[in-house]
């Protein structure tokens, strides 16, 4: 039985050491070099720094040496911390302060850098026997068990002090051998991986890559800025499986990269991390008949999804689109506001998530963990936690499927009337020609602004007015505002902070 998530790399070097694991640009590496880099790397770390379920920071941008860095930290018995290394030094600051003892693992032109000393992996790979490397860090993990920390990802906090949520061993082995049974993965397949390292959807791409054997190509961040070039390199390379968050395919849509490129390569299109607009799905359809195009959701305080659906021809009379029904091994309940489950079909509440892949918490952060992580409600005779996402959701009397309409703390009330914005964004994305929209609440001028982009780049001048066909007064935007493109955050997803600001400046 399988107990650490690096033993996927362990096996699959054994199998495949001549293949290509990773491709980025012009450089690309073999699961046999990926290993013996990794276990130079562990080795250096365990040796030099006698440190065990440690956090170590990758701070280095997204490449084969980050990835070699992530595998490394494993090897040595530590907890890897991927961040952005373009966040702002005060926010770096907050999450480094936050994580207590750690280390902090650089590239460096000839390998890395970590506490003041270098570690040149040439140099290394050629003074050290790679047999006795081997032994020392086999040794090392026996004492590690599947419960034990994997990685750190940081996630906003309200109160502007990063959160940074603990995913286990046990939930990464969970989730991947489910995704490779329910998307039937077999190695073949070639991954275009859009998730920045301190994403955690990028933990699909990686260990997908890593259990079955299959070639990751790290696209670059000019990709997504000219998004031909995207197309072009999706076509080139023949990638097959893409895991992307849905404002990368709302963009190429909206650019008809589907009908300029022939991107049939694409059999396995995956999409997670905010709301997928019912219009860009029926485009996708339309383009690409053939592919698997499957939902997933799930908060970061979980191993990546817990929540997933495979759209088959049920999609050309959805209403709406659906997140789905619950991943193996985890639950989803509905809580009401005052901490009752919640049964009734078409009833919303919040969706709150227990099984084996909720984070065991905030790292150093009992606090916040406490308000959270709650006891499953009904459940007294032993400990069971669930998460609360602070997301709005409801299981459908129609479908049984589980929709989603907002957040918590996207939830107004004006007028009276308690308004969830993502129904109002759900509405507009109904209407043609739009691929996308976003409401935002300007809160000093209690005023509801509707952004929103289309197909052909134009302004849909009949927006406002169509949309009343789905909306009651009350729920109407006091503007309705036409984008090229909609801002985005590092992660991909539409950067409301950025939208405030836009009406803000506006009225400044």
């Amino acid at each position: 039985m399988q107990r650490l998530a690096i033993e996927y790399l362990i096996n699959t070097r054994k199998r495949f050491p001549d293949k290509t694991a990773i491709v980025d640009g012009k450089e690309s590496i073999t699961f046999g070099e990926l290993w013996r880099r990794s276990i130079c790397l562990g080795y250096w770390l365990r040796t030099s720094f006698n440190a065990t379920n440690m956090p170590v920071v990758v701070s280095m941008p997204k490449s084969i040496p980050a990835v070699v860095a992530i595998l490394g930290i494993q090897l040595s018995g530590n907890i890897y911390v991927p961040i952005d290394v373009d966040s702002p030094p005060a926010r770096k600051k907050k999450m480094l302060d936050k994580l207590g003892p750690h280390l902090v693992l650089e590239s460096s032109g000839e390998g890395f850098t970590c506490a003041g000393s270098e570690c040149n992996m040439e140099e290394l790979a050629a003074s050290v026997d790679l047999e006795l490397a081997e032994e020392v860090v086999a040794a090392g993990l026996e004492q590690r068990i599947n419960l034990d920390p994997l990685y750190i990802i940081f996630t906003s906090g309200t109160t502007g002090t990063p959160k940074g949520v603990t995913i286990t061993n046990a939930g990464v082995i969970n989730y991947i051998d489910w995704v490779v049974e329910t998307y039937d993965v077999t190695g073949e397949e070639i991954i275009g991986s859009q998730a920045p390292f301190f994403f955690d959807n990028s933990v699909l791409d990686i260990y997908l890559m890593l259990a079955r054997g299959c070639t990751l190509h790290l696209l670059r961040t000019d990709h997504f800025l000219f998004l031909p070039t995207l197309a072009e390199y999706i076509r080139e390379n023949m990638v097959s499986f893409i895991f992307f968050v849905p404002s990368v395919l709302v963009s190429m849509t909206r650019l008809d990269l589907f009908s300029h490129y022939d991107l049939s390569c694409l059999a396995k299109v995956l999409f997670a991390g905010e709301a997928m607009p019912l219009n860009t799905l029926r485009y996708l359809r339309k383009h690409l008949p053939r592919a698997l195009l499957s939902n997933l959701y799930g908060p970061t305080e979980i191993t990546v999804d817990c929540i997933y659906w495979i759209f088959g021809e049920e999609l050309e009379h959805l209403e709406n689109v659906p997140l789905g029904i619950p991943c193996r091994n985890a639950e989803i309940i509905l809580l009401d506001e005052n901490g009752d489950v919640v049964t009734e079909p078409d009833t919303v509440a919040e969706i709150c998530v227990g099984g084996i892949g909720v984070s065991p918490g905030y790292w150093n952060d009992l606090e916040r963990t406490r308000e959270a992580f709650i006891q499953r409600p009904a459940q007294g005779a032993y400990r069971s936690i669930v998460y609360k996402t602070g997301d709005l959701g409801y299981i459908s009397g129609k479908d049984n499927l589980i929709y989603m309409v907002g957040r918590k703390d996207h939830q107004i009330k004006r007028q009276g009337y308690r308004i969830e914005l993502g129904e109002i964004e759900a509405a507009f994305n109904l209407l043609e020609e739009i691929t996308q929209s976003c409401a935002v609440y300007d809160d000093a001028r209690k005023e509801i602004l509707l952004f929103y982009t289309t197909f052909n780049r134009k302004p849909k001048e009949d927006a406002g007015r169509k949309a009343r066909d789905y909306l009651p007064a009350y729920m109407m935007p006091r503007r309705v505002i036409h984008l090229e493109r909609f801002p985005l955050t590092a992660n991909g997803k539409i950067d409301r902070g950025a939208l405030r600001s836009y009406t803000d400046s506006e009225h400044s």
